[in-house]
């Protein structure tokens, strides 16, 4: 089986402080992976190794099979098939939840230069395959209602629901999702799970997810990977994890909430 994401001995030095040490790890196609560990284990710093924002001091990062070459920018990283979310919702939060999907979507619809300037009629017919395209996924995910609203003014969990179905509109082989449940209410999570479980089981993607929350991660991981202090300290079921003593000693010796 292809692999949706390899990742080998991934290790990113800032000055005097490496902050991830020789980690790997692999998601398989269409697998739901969770990446957990204290605060300031490394898990957002991997992300950003993955996804070309911070580019790995060494290792090698493989996408559907396609390594990632040594400083590709992350736009080209996100064309190979790899896409995430951020800690803090980045939405283009003055325009409308249309437009922030539809310019996800540009990374599938392609004019050439002077169809674009002139105009000219398969312009246009771009511009409305893209448009259904946008509501249609809008629709899967009920959130039709709100398409024509500035991102801004939403709900922050409805804002959240909205940076996860711009990150799908890329047309990703996996996603990443960097702790998507943070600062939501119990509603709310329930909802985001169910819509985490939708991108995998009815979209076929995979998914890479860094979470606190544990309730989320047992329910959603098929397998589990741990960091602390930069390093891979354990890889499992989810029920290995939970009875892993050298995790359970780095959230209550690191004091971090799980």
């Amino acid at each position: 089986m292809t692999k949706a994401l390899n990742a080998e001995h991934i290790t990113k030095v800032f000055g005097g402080l490496t902050a991830v040490d020789d980690v790997s790890l692999h998601v398989d196609a269409k697998e739901l992976v969770a990446l957990i560990g204290p605060n300031g284990a490394g898990k957002t710093t991997f992300f950003n190794c993955l996804t070309g924002v911070a580019p790995a001091t060494s290792g090698t990062v493989t996408i559907g099979g396609y390594e990632v070459k040594k400083n590709t920018k992350a736009y080209k990283v996100a064309q190979m098939g790899i896409s995430r979310t951020f800690q803090n919702i980045r939405l283009f939060s003055e325009l409308s939840v249309l437009e922030n999907v539809l310019i996800a979507l540009t990374n599938q619809y392609k004019e050439g230069f002077f169809t674009a300037v002139l105009r000219l009629p398969s312009f246009y017919k771009t511009e409305a395959s893209m448009e259904e395209h946008a509501k249609r996924l809008l629709k899967d995910f009920e959130l039709e209602d709100v398409m024509y609203f500035p991102a801004g003014n939403l709900p922050y969990g409805v804002q959240r629901k909205v940076e996860i179905v711009r990150a799908l509109a890329t047309n990703p082989k996996i996603i990443c999702l960097d702790e998507p449940a943070a600062g939501m209410n119990p509603e709310e999570t329930a909802d985001l799970t169910k819509l985490i479980k939708k991108i995998q089981t009815e979209y076929g993607i995979a998914v890479l997810l860094i979470e606190h929350d544990m309730s989320l991660v047992m329910k959603l991981a098929e397998r589990i990977y741990v960091l602390a202090e930069g390093k891979l300290l354990a890889e499992g079921t989810p029920q290995e994890i939970q009875n892993n003593p050298d995790v359970i000693n780095a959230y209550l010796g690191g004091g971090a909430n799980a």
